[in-house]
């Protein structure tokens, strides 16, 4: 990315209130490369044809620290005065969609890149997951399966559901929700019949993530049923049969659960969920976005160290961050009638919740310490 900078010459400095333009002819965008003049201002743009025939488009609203880099798609550059920052988008031709479309592109943040941190988590559904749904040709050709159906466990509160879907949204993928509550009815077998419903909108919408969340309430293990739980083997054979033709109908299935070990061991085999993915706590640059989002449309001190916080809370979950911490940071600011959330109130929080963390015991975990 290029940065240049507007000096105040001929006073023809930034006035987003006035008709004058930012940029004065004959500025050298870059090397050998002038502003020839400006031809229109839409959307909160400055339109600046280019001694080279291009166009500039100089976004005057936009904050250069909160657009997504898409410098693989746009040429971008910045430019400075002495008091502000511009990005600029160079463009072989100019249309008002065209501005419209470059400039939400460069503010709206979709899949994985709404996902802060957690790279190993990304690049792992990246490589086992996504590539081989996009690009099946190919992992064919070395006989590598494409994914059926896969299975995010992990602690509570991680944000199994947000990752799934973000999953969705990069595969382009139409994406459904099941609980296991939604599909429960008075009815004998109304259960199988809703399953059965709940694939059939999925294959008239494909391609489509079908989520099933606390799956392990779904399909629990047959070994431990009851006898008088007929109708939930019912309900698990009917979920066997359509997981079984998912991918033929361009549908990958995903179940999250806390609890792995009580699923049916048949749900496991390959071909089935072909994949077991651990979805581990928040690291450290999760941990902070995760409050920079929890402040982000609240009254905060603009002084918060998220560095020092995100260092306070590992092991922390998303929902300890956002329910516990921010939440009550934010009740006792209300309660105090602070102006703000300061950075010693957001602390005192944390290490309430830290010390609530140590007394309790977790049910998930074995005799070694990890998640089941």
């Amino acid at each position: 990315m290029n940065i240049c900078y507007v000096t105040n010459k001929d006073n023809n400095t930034k006035m987003t209130n006035s008709s004058k333009p930012v940029l004065y002819n004959g500025f050298e965008v870059r090397k050998n490369l002038f502003v020839k003049n400006r031809i229109e201002r839409v959307f909160f743009t400055e339109i600046y044809e280019l001694s080279n025939g291009k166009y500039l488009f100089l976004f005057i609203n936009l904050n250069p620290n909160d657009i997504v880099d898409r410098s693989e798609k746009y040429d971008i550059l910045r430019i400075k005065n002495e008091t502000e920052s511009y990005i600029g988008v160079i463009s072989d031709t100019f249309s008002k969609s065209q501005v419209f479309a470059i400039k939400e592109d460069l503010t709206l943040r979709k899949g994985f890149e709404c996902v802060a941190g957690m790279n190993e988590l990304k690049n792992l559904l990246t490589t086992d997951v996504i590539n081989p749904l996009k690009n099946p040709e190919k992992f064919k050709k070395f006989k590598v399966s494409i994914p059926n159906g896969i299975i995010l466990y992990g602690p509570p509160g991680c944000g199994k559901t947000f990752i799934v879907r973000k999953l969705a949204e990069e595969l382009g993928y139409n994406f459904f929700e099941v609980k296991h509550s939604d599909l429960a009815t008075p009815y004998i077998h109304g259960s199988v019949s809703n399953i059965g419903k709940a694939f059939s909108i999925a294959k008239q919408n494909s391609p489509a993530v079908v989520f099933f969340d606390e799956i392990s309430g779904l399909v629990p293990d047959r070994a431990h049923l009851h006898e008088s739980s007929s109708h939930k083997e019912e309900e698990i054979d009917e979920f066997l049969m359509q997981l079984n033709d998912a991918a033929d109908n361009h549908i990958l299935v995903v179940g999250a659960t806390n609890y792995i070990d009580r699923i049916d061991p048949a749900i496991l085999r390959p071909g089935r969920f072909d994949k077991k993915i651990y979805v581990p706590k928040p690291d450290s640059e999760a941990r902070k976005s995760l409050f920079k989002v929890g402040l982000a449309n609240r009254p905060h001190d603009k002084g918060i160290d998220f560095d020092h916080l995100a260092n306070l809370t590992e092991g922390f979950t998303a929902a300890d961050i956002i329910e516990d911490v921010v939440e009550s940071a934010a009740r006792y600011a209300a309660n105090l009638d602070k102006t703000s959330i300061d950075q010693n109130l957001i602390e005192t929080e944390i290490n309430r919740v830290g010390h609530s963390k140590k007394n309790l015991v977790d049910p998930e975990k074995d005799n070694s310490g990890l998640y089941k």
